[in-house]
């Protein structure tokens, strides 16, 4: 205890500085996308709730940090099956929009898949820790045959709530942390293969967009292999005029509300489109518009440096410790940040299509919101312990010799 009073001054008080913003960007948003819109979907008392969870996130934050995040590798099968239970469990719970994605107890409103992406890290930083340290470590593929099942559970029982967007961020997730992890030759195949997917994405936009109309309406649609909705959406990424009074009015009045924004914005609280209830969903996936409206480009552009900077402490903790478990559970944190970031402002602009993804530390929530600031806490306790790592190290080193 002692010395980790000690360590307490290596606590990066920039990553809380950008937390504290990120919350007042979040709290200014969501009232701004609730006061006085009459919508029966927007939860009761919902800025006293988001406060609520804000206080609940930061005591989240502070009880990471002071956690030693090393008894989560001597746990991590544990972690892991818990989230699982609690994954297989939501079907027992009626649906909400369609979408069995909540563990309702009274009030309180559980999301499982937020806490499958962290134990999921939790898993494979330990995993993979434990192949780096080994006498002989053993790189090849066959020897890695347990992580294909390890992924594909968490991910097959959160497509299948449908929760699209949440299963993405877990391959994400993998891809990030393999990357790191991964030989040279892996390495070359993994970007191989994100070069391929990238190169179709951009294809299917540009060169080939009908034919992958056609591909999504009588393959995908006809022989369901992807829901009604999330075929819709994919079909208004696109073709953006398709379907604008219907399916793809909600992607259609997010884009006009930020360009109306344009450079300083309309001003909190005059955004017509925000203040007017014109945007589905504003205060959860689409909560970026409202920010885009009423702050404009500037504002805009400060909330993805925050974003920026928030990764880029992240990564310099990786950098900087020199335990393999705290470095690939940095990595996993940033992979899951990045990705929920890109692909939620993406959707806004027609970067990507929509897949429900909530923008972090920002969208109103509850789970995700306290398990985003656990997540980042682990990784300050990373950093707060890693002169300590540092110096057993040397010492253990010292007595070998």
């Amino acid at each position: 205890m002692e010395s980790l009073r000690r360590n307490m001054k290596y606590i990066d008080l920039s990553v809380i500085g950008v937390l504290i913003l990120l919350a007042v960007y979040a709290c200014m948003a969501i009232n701004a996308t609730t006061r006085g819109n009459h919508n029966p979907l927007i939860p009761s008392h919902v800025m006293s709730k988001q406060i609520m969870w804000e206080i609940v996130g930061m005591i989240a934050l502070i009880g990471g940090m002071l956690f030693d995040y090393r008894l989560l590798r001597r746990v991590h099968w544990w972690v892991y099956g818990i989230s699982m239970v609690l994954l297989v469990a939501v079907f027992a719970f009626p649906a909400v929009q369609g979408a069995h994605s909540w563990i309702r107890l009274h009030s309180l409103s559980i999301q499982p898949s937020e806490l499958a992406k962290l134990a999921l890290i939790i898993w494979l930083a330990s995993y993979m820790a434990n192949v780096e340290e080994s006498e002989v470590p053993d790189y090849r593929l066959r020897k890695q045959w347990i992580i294909l099942p390890i992924f594909l559970v968490p991910f097959a029982l959160t497509y299948k709530e449908p929760a699209l967007g949440q299963a993405l961020v877990m391959i994400a997730i993998v891809l990030t942390m393999y990357t790191v992890f991964a030989r040279r030759a892996q390495f070359l195949m993994i970007m191989g293969f994100v070069v391929v997917i990238v190169g179709a994405c951009i294809l299917a936009t540009t060169i080939y967009t009908q034919q992958t109309l056609g591909l999504i309406q009588n393959v995908l649609i006809k022989h369901h292999l992807l829901k009604a909705y999330q075929s819709y959406r994919i079909l208004t990424w696109l073709n953006p005029s398709f379907s604008q009074d219907q399916y793809g009015y909600n992607i259609h009045m997010t884009q006009t509300a930020i360009g109306s924004g344009q450079l300083f914005g309309e001003g909190y609280g005059k955004g017509v489109l925000t203040s007017g209830g014109w945007v589905p969903n504003q205060w959860t996936d689409y909560i970026f518009s409202a920010i885009g409206e009423e702050f404009g480009f500037v504002g805009s552009a400060i909330l993805v440096l925050l974003f920026l900077l928030l990764c880029y402490r992240l990564i310099r903790i990786a950098q900087t410790t020199i335990d393999p478990f705290g470095m690939y559970m940095a990595v996993g944190v940033v992979g899951m940040f990045s990705f929920q970031v890109f692909e939620n402002i993406g959707a806004d602009m027609y970067l990507s299509p929509s897949t429900g993804i909530t923008l972090p530390f920002i969208s109103y929530g509850g789970t995700s919101l306290a398990i985003d600031y656990l997540a980042v806490g682990l990784i300050l306790s990373v950093g707060l312990r890693r002169r300590k790592i540092r110096f057993q190290t040397i010492e253990h080193k010292g007595r070998s010799l």
